[in-house]
């Protein structure tokens, strides 16, 4: 792909000029796997607006905002599905860190819903829960598994409804918007008064990103745009939401999903990491994954 640093930044109330920040090559990317938990780690050059300092992938441009939501109305997430009892320990604790947020009077709203993880263990925490999802395979999963009331439709199909929420979650979404300036606008306009959404992202801004540059392991095709605690902060200010609290948010996988993406990650040792990965009873112990680079971010509606 030729890239023209004449293209416009992604946030449409924004003028500043783009300028690159990692360049790489991705002439060849014709299929991409919008999988989150895919093994793809072909590297997209990253780009940054001079004036209000997003961040974001060179694929905004490639690809339109329709096309990205129908790969992912298309995908099947085995290898998330395979790592489950895993994701359900991370939102546990997930659960507990927000659990001053949470209320049996509530009606809650989660966009991007996937699999319905968070959703079974949050369902009986709050008055009503719904979640919002794309994938087919993830929504029908999570309606079968967890009986969850599961909308599967687009952001835009949902307003349509008119329903208001008290809280909107988004777990590891933000950054999988073509346009996330123009969903905050529309995720505001559904929260009640005092309304609060909380998010899941990585800060491009974190000490590590900034040691590992292209090689963050979260520069990744489907991923658009990166967002730092301050563009972040600026999000919620131009849509009535005020950035209240940040917390650091570790993860845990199993050593067997660890020790694959390591191999990705580090390819030329990665014979170290395979070894390691046949022993069974190493493979499935969950570990604890904090490189201090994911946050919690708590925003609450001005008025």
């Amino acid at each position: 792909m030729t890239l023209s640093i004449k293209k416009k930044c992604p946030n449409n109330d924004c003028t500043g000029d783009i300028d690159i920040k990692y360049q790489t090559n991705t002439d060849n990317i014709d299929n991409i796997n919008f999988a989150c938990t895919t093994n793809t780690y072909t590297k997209p050059t990253v780009l940054m607006c001079k004036k209000c300092g997003i961040l974001f992938s060179e694929l905004i441009y490639k690809f339109g905002g329709n096309q990205f939501e129908k790969n992912y109305q298309e995908i099947e997430d085995t290898k998330y599905l395979s790592q489950i009892k895993y994701k359900r320990i991370y939102f546990e604790n997930f659960c507990k860190k927000v659990g001053n947020e949470l209320g049996d009077n509530l009606s809650v709203l989660e966009i991007g819903s996937y699999y319905g993880v968070l959703g079974s263990i949050i369902k009986d925490k709050v008055g009503k829960y719904s979640g919002l999802e794309l994938s087919k395979h993830g929504s029908n999963f999570a309606v079968k598994n967890f009986n969850l009331n599961i909308y599967n439709e687009t952001i835009e199909e949902h307003l349509i409804r008119g329903i208001k929420y008290d809280l909107i979650i988004m777990a590891d979404v933000i950054e999988h918007f073509y346009d996330p300036f123009k969903v905050f606008n529309q995720i505001s306009s559904i929260l009640k008064k005092n309304g609060k959404i909380i998010l899941t992202t990585f800060n491009i801004d974190s000490f590590y990103c900034k040691l590992t540059k292209l090689n963050y392991h979260w520069i990744i095709p489907y991923h658009l745009v990166f967002f730092s605690n301050k563009t972040l902060e600026d999000l919620g200010k131009t849509n009535n939401l005020s950035l209240y609290k940040i917390e650091n948010d570790p993860r845990y996988v199993s050593v067997g999903y660890l020790l694959e993406k390591l191999n990705l990650i580090f390819p030329k040792i990665g014979f170290i990491f395979r070894l390691i990965n046949k022993l069974k009873f190493i493979k499935n112990i969950s570990i604890k994954v904090n490189l201090g680079d994911l946050n919690i971010y708590y925003f609450i509606k001005d008025n």
